[in-house]
């Protein structure tokens, strides 16, 4: 079995004020694991609240991906593997026993308006993000509205994205560059069903057109070693629903599920819960499960018998084969507020999670994150 440990660093300057109506919050986030794969997050974020009930976000965030080495000697069973399957660009055998540096640059914006009646909102939003092989676009609207004094709330999200892929050379070849395409359409029922007890339902299609398969990828297919290829149109449908509840105990209750399928085969069901308690005035506990099931994509194969594949497609990415997985953890939250201490750290939160996760295929997982907010 593959045990990976991960650690998690999460540092957030949440927001200072410079202004009633204006907000802005700061963010490092780190990953890293026994693999010695890391991922850095540099976040900042401005919301304005102007005239006429109209709000502005924006939000600019970098990342940076720093991947050890290949496993094995150079012309070994294991380094040629980790080439063939790897998710990064490898220009040669040796250049695949140096560590590889990405950078990723993002930016995001919101526009919301909420008349004065409280009971409509709209918005638009774009998101862009730059990296060496890859720019993905993406713009979008919404419209929520309340009904039975703010017991119903309905919600309505379309989005359309537009991503070019440029890959980098990888195994002394070049691909062409390729394009997708995304649209989007999410809608949410939320209803109040007693003062103590919401419930939520809702449905998101999403249809992708376009390069879908990972560049840097290869398949064992009738002895020869051949690019991955996904099919280019997939339609994907998720029903979901949520139920929370407040109990007495200063505690509360969500059970959620989720039901997925695709047109390329896969069917999936995922169940989670979890459980908020206060434990005296300056602790909150949240304990989580979930568990995730699915089958696998109509060509998923473990084994390629055919140069042919099936129907002309391969895969190597096991998010497309059957597996069953598990993760449940503990959340340890400290809220500051009523503590006799300085004003401007009254509203400082510290965190810490550790969650396990372990699937059919002997992966397991242990993550460990914390972090704190600190609003000033």
């Amino acid at each position: 079995m593959r045990r990976r440990l991960a650690i998690v660093l999460f540092v957030l300057a949440a927001p200072w004020s410079t202004a009633a109506e204006e907000r802005v919050t700061a963010g490092v986030h780190t990953f890293s694991d026994s693999e010695d794969n890391r991922v850095e997050t540099y976040a900042l974020e401005w919301l304005q609240e102007l005239r006429h009930d109209w709000k502005v976000m924006l939000r600019g965030a970098l990342d940076r991906v720093v991947l050890p080495p290949l496993p094995g000697l150079p012309g070994s069973p294991e380094n040629v593997d980790a080439i063939t399957t790897a998710s990064r660009p490898v220009q040669s055998v040796e250049l695949s026993k140096q560590g590889y540096d990405k950078l990723r640059e993002e930016a995001t914006g919101n526009v919301e308006w909420t008349p004065a009646s409280g009971r409509l909102r709209t918005n638009g939003s774009f998101y862009y993000s730059k990296e060496s092989d890859y720019v993905g676009r993406q713009i979008g609207v919404g419209l929520a509205h309340d009904f039975q004094q703010g017991n119903t709330n309905l919600s309505f999200g379309l989005s359309h994205g537009f991503d070019t892929i440029t890959p980098e050379p990888h195994g002394g070849t070049t691909q062409p560059e390729e394009q997708r395409t995304t649209e989007d359409l999410t809608c949410v029922w939320t209803q109040m069903i007693s003062p103590k007890s919401r419930g939520t339902v809702g449905f998101e299609g999403t249809w992708v057109m376009g390069f879908q398969s990972n560049p840097y990828r290869h398949v064992y297919a009738g002895g020869l070693v051949v690019p991955e290829r996904h099919p280019d149109r997939r339609f994907r449908r998720s029903l979901f629903a949520q139920f929370d509840r407040y109990l007495m105990t200063r505690s509360s209750v969500s059970l959620g599920g989720r039901w997925y399928s695709d047109d390329w085969g896969v069917l999936a069901g995922t169940v989670d819960a979890q459980l908020h308690q206060y434990v005296g005035n300056h602790l909150i506990v949240r304990y989580r499960y979930r568990y995730h099931t699915q089958t696998a994509a109509s060509f998923q194969r473990d084994l390629y018998t055919s140069p042919e594949g099936v129907d002309g497609y391969y895969t190597a990415d096991y998010k497309l084969d059957d597996f069953a997985s598990n993760l449940f953890g503990v959340k340890l939250s400290v809220p500051f507020a009523g503590f006799q201490i300085a004003p401007w750290a009254r509203g400082v939160v510290l965190d810490l999670k550790v969650e396990r996760y372990f699937d059919s295929k002997s992966f397991a997982a242990t993550v460990l994150e914390s972090g704190f907010t600190w609003p000033f």
